[in-house]
């Protein structure tokens, strides 16, 4: 039995009759459950309850057994002083709050419909994947799944919205640098996003404009920055050299200190994605891009943002996926589908936050408007909720779903999850 079900039975009064009893043998009768709260203190604020005909208006608390409220030290907590009734799934012992007055106790166990009991341990028993992995398909209506969704999708949006926000805080509104950094994080996808984002936070973005007239340039601080450049004389390659040179310079110039390469993986990489590939590729986007980033915040388009987001390499890099290892040529263009994961995990977010920092609120409308026409991620996460009967028909969807697992799924708030409440629900 879990704590969140006791809550839940409260709120919803899933009782098998009216004819309430407090530990204590009192009459109850509830008028109103109050209003659930997730903040610290009582559970729920402003109920309104009748016992042995006085009305009572305050809070309540819930717990499984009663000798939880001294586990959690109520008794000392004068937050807890008006606390009307205490709800408890077993009652172990009397409680009292700071006062020396003891708290009239319902023992949900006695009055809670069978249904709901049945529901809950269907809900939460040992599953592989997520707790309503076999009772997920019909609980919810089309209309019922969009509502949710958009609720999990906007919760998502937020989130990220906050991380942006952290480093707009942190580089004093610099909206080029944070954009250029996010930008970066997704060319280093998953396995090497995070470095990706150290190197691209490590240079700032008036080096790079000024120094930025040449590909090549762009091309000796990034890789310089990510510690490939590391004067490996073993190598004996004119073009890795000419970088080499060029970064020393540059190095010298700025004072800037390299990431160490190692926190770079090739492991487990296809070729096409080899970190090498990823920053010729970066490199190549930001010199071509570099005087028309904020373009990116405000252009609407599906498919210009695409445009904007075209890359490819240097001819050397048509060559290569490493420095001085010939491969067959070939020609390293970002594909569609990862044009569009740089719209939905970083252009979207980024245009979400400009938007509201500028108060124009027809432009949150159409920036969510603009994930529905974005092709859904295909992912585990995706993947189990379509195997389920899950409708994914776009990132709107896919987004949101990603959010459910991770936020919901992973953390059994199967109670606060409009699927989870629906399964409790069915027959009560």
């Amino acid at each position: 039995m879990k704590e969140a079900f006791v809550q839940y039975v409260w709120y919803k009064q899933l009782f098998t009759t009216l004819s309430l009893y407090t530990a204590q043998h009192h009459t109850l009768v509830v008028l109103h459950p109050g209003q659930w709260s997730t903040l610290a203190g009582p559970d729920f604020f402003n109920a309104k309850v009748v016992i042995d005909g006085l009305l009572w208006v305050g809070n309540v608390e819930v717990h499984l057994q009663s000798s939880d409220w001294y586990r959690h030290h109520h008794e000392k907590d004068s937050r807890y002083d008006n606390v009307i009734l205490h709800v408890v799934w077993d009652y172990d012992i009397p409680v009292f709050n700071s006062k020396g007055g003891e708290i009239p106790t319902l023992v949900v166990a006695h009055y809670v419909q069978k249904e709901a009991i049945q529901q809950s341990e269907k809900l939460f028993a040992p599953k592989s994947t997520i707790n309503c992995q076999t009772l997920l398909k019909d609980t919810l209506s089309p209309i019922e799944w969009y509502k949710w969704k958009e609720v999990l999708y906007m919760e998502r949006l937020e989130n990220k919205g906050k991380q942006i926000k952290q480093l707009l805080d942190e580089t004093t509104y610099n909206w080029n640098q944070v954009l250029f950094c996010l930008v970066a994080k997704s060319f280093g996808m998953n396995i090497n996003g995070d470095a990706f984002f150290e190197m691209a936070k490590a240079l700032p973005i008036p080096i790079l404009l000024k120094e930025g007239t040449e590909l090549m340039n762009i091309e000796a601080l990034f890789f310089g920055m990510a510690g490939f450049l590391q004067n490996e004389e073993e190598i004996l390659d004119r073009y890795y050299w000419n970088l080499v040179d060029r970064w020393n310079f540059y190095q010298h110039k700025y004072q800037l200190h390299p990431k160490s390469s190692t926190s770079m993986h090739f492991f487990k990489l296809r070729p096409p994605n080899f970190p090498t590939i990823r920053l010729a590729q970066l490199a190549w986007w930001f010199f071509n891009q570099q005087y028309e980033f904020t373009q990116l915040l405000y252009t609407k388009e599906r498919s210009n943002l695409l445009l904007l987001l075209q890359a490819e390499v240097s001819p050397y890099w048509e060559t290569h996926y490493t420095f001085y290892k010939e491969s067959k040529p070939r020609k390293k263009v970002l594909s569609p589908v990862f044009q569009e994961l740089l719209l939905v995990n970083t252009i979207i977010p980024m245009q979400y936050v400009w938007a509201c920092s500028k108060d124009l609120e027809e432009e949150v409308e159409r920036i969510t408007a603009l994930s529905v026409e974005l092709k859904a991620e295909t992912n585990g996460v995706v993947s189990l909720f379509e195997q389920e009967g899950v409708t994914v028909e776009n990132a709107f969807d896919s987004q949101a779903l990603i959010q459910l697992k991770k936020t919901y799924c992973n953390t059994n708030k199967c109670l606060s999850c409009a699927v989870g409440r629906s399964i409790l629900n069915k027959k009560n």
